[in-house]
């Protein structure tokens, strides 16, 4: 099964998911997937304030909120499991992040990629 059905697959089975998507060690997509939820209102504007005003947008925006939203922590989840490593505390594998309207969850995937779930 590749990659983005599976994805599309797991977006899909989660009735409250915004999205979701698979990031490499660098947090850059590898695969992602909508889900049939939307993101808050307010939050079309903030992914707007990423994009340069000469620069147009060239997928949706909910696709943008869902990559972009992706990318952070899963650099970051891979600085704690290194310094977790370094320091023998072992890897940090999975953390949650809570906003006001929306659930992140990143779990660690073996060779270095990341999964996130937007809800």
């Amino acid at each position: 099964m590749e990659l983005q059905t599976i994805l599309d697959d797991l977006a899909g089975a989660v009735p409250k998911a915004i999205g979701a998507v698979l990031c490499d060690f660098e947090g850059e997509t590898v695969v992602a997937s909508l889900g049939a939820a939307r993101a808050p209102e307010q939050a079309e504007a903030l992914a707007r304030e990423h994009v340069p005003r000469s620069m147009a947008l060239a997928m949706p925006v909910q696709e943008f909120l869902v990559r972009l939203a992706g990318a952070e922590p899963c650099a970051l989840l891979r600085m704690f499991s290194l310094l977790g490593d370094k320091h023998g505390t072992g890897a940090l594998s999975t953390f949650e992040l809570r906003y006001d309207e929306v659930d992140v969850l990143v779990d660690r995937l073996p060779n270095d990629f990341y999964l996130v779930l937007l809800l």
